[in-house]
């Protein structure tokens, strides 16, 4: 089940009377998921999600760990992200009977035995096949999806079935951070070719493994380079990838740090004796970080930009002792809320 209201209010405060309010109707949840309607429990939780947000989705699904699963996502609005996973925060412990999610989870197996009707035509899920290649630059699978009836259908609904399936294979935060380009084949079989490459014969479960396989340890960070320009200067940039807001839910405050510095080569690069003290503020800050992550650094004309994201105020207030005294000039401070990660989407591939 999927639904949407329209609301206004405080999302702070709405998501607190959302979960009060929860504690209450929760057995008539249990009742509707067995069998007994209740159209007015279903528009209940409609008005107390919209509350929060009106952009918000809520769905019931079965669970893992739990029988029953309550989910209130983005729907793929990555300005949205941090606040439905606030509400997940928010949430009661998971029990038996029911856990909650800030986001779709897949199901490798979702497919098997499961029908769609669109267009005018009746697919078996389960003859779905994915090719899938590895693109270990951007940190990313782009994946390609065929099915036997996909001849006979328009590209708008190939494409409708194969996001569809994406998220129901894989979940939603692992099609944002971990699926690059998504694109339909005509015909079955290894039609690609190269290292790292399938082609469209992947089942579901097949898919998941290689996307499972992209996923580093916990703790892990996946960093690249980059290269380019700005205000006609050269720039490199060091950034985590994927550079996905997903990756990090609650996350949705951008502090940068911009760091002067006076050695500089030809090219405004640091010179090697400021490489030094540069290093040394930065492993200050990843000391000091709480609360915060280091997304990207970027330097350019004598300047070098730290960009992090936080979940509290509090995590750029710690690190303003360490910016004072530098000896190269000002060191500048800007905190932002930035929920739908715009700051950084000039680094993200």
């Amino acid at each position: 089940m999927i639904f949407r209201r329209r609301g206004k209010g405080d999302p702070t405060a709405a998501i607190q009377e959302f979960w009060a309010w929860w504690a209450t109707a929760r057995p008539r949840a249990e009742k509707m998921i067995a069998g007994t309607p209740d159209d007015a429990l279903v528009a209940e939780i409609g008005d107390r999600v919209s509350a929060v947000h009106p952009g918000l989705q809520w769905e019931f699904t079965a669970g893992a760990d739990s029988a029953h699963l309550l989910v209130v996502t983005s729907a793929g609005d990555a300005g949205l992200r941090s606040l439905a996973e606030r509400w997940r925060r928010a949430a009661p412990d998971a029990d038996r009977t029911f856990g909650y999610a800030s986001a779709r989870q897949g199901d490798p197996g979702a497919l098997d035995g499961a029908v769609l009707d669109i267009a005018g035509h009746r697919l078996d899920l389960g003859e779905l096949r994915f090719g899938a290649v590895v693109d270990a630059e951007a940190s990313v699978v782009h994946v390609t999806v065929w099915h036997p009836v996909f001849p006979g259908l328009p590209e708008e609904a190939r494409l409708q079935v194969a996001f569809l399936s994406l998220d129901w294979v894989l979940g939603e935060d692992r099609v944002e951070i971990w699926i690059g380009a998504i694109s339909t084949a005509s015909e079955p079989g290894p039609e690609l070719t190269g290292p790292d490459l399938t082609g469209p014969d992947l089942t579901g479960a097949g898919l998941a493994e290689v996307v499972d396989g992209m996923v580093p340890a916990e703790g892990e960070a996946l960093w690249s380079t980059m290269a380019g320009s700005r205000k006609g200067k050269p720039l490199v940039a060091l950034v985590q990838t994927p550079l996905k807001a997903a990756r990090w839910p609650a996350y949705d405050l951008h502090i940068r740090i911009d760091v002067p510095y006076r050695s500089r080569d030809e090219n405004g690069f640091p010179a090697e004796d400021a490489f030094p003290a540069l290093y040394a503020l930065e492993d200050r800050i990843d000391a000091r970080v709480d609360g915060a992550v280091v997304v990207a650094h970027e330097t350019s004309d004598g300047v070098r930009t730290t960009h992090l994201y936080a979940e509290r105020p509090a995590a750029a207030a710690v690190l303003e002792p360490l910016l004072l005294d530098w000896p190269d000039g000002r060191i500048r401070l800007k905190v932002t809320p930035d929920p739908g990660w715009t700051a950084v989407s000039h680094l993200a591939r």
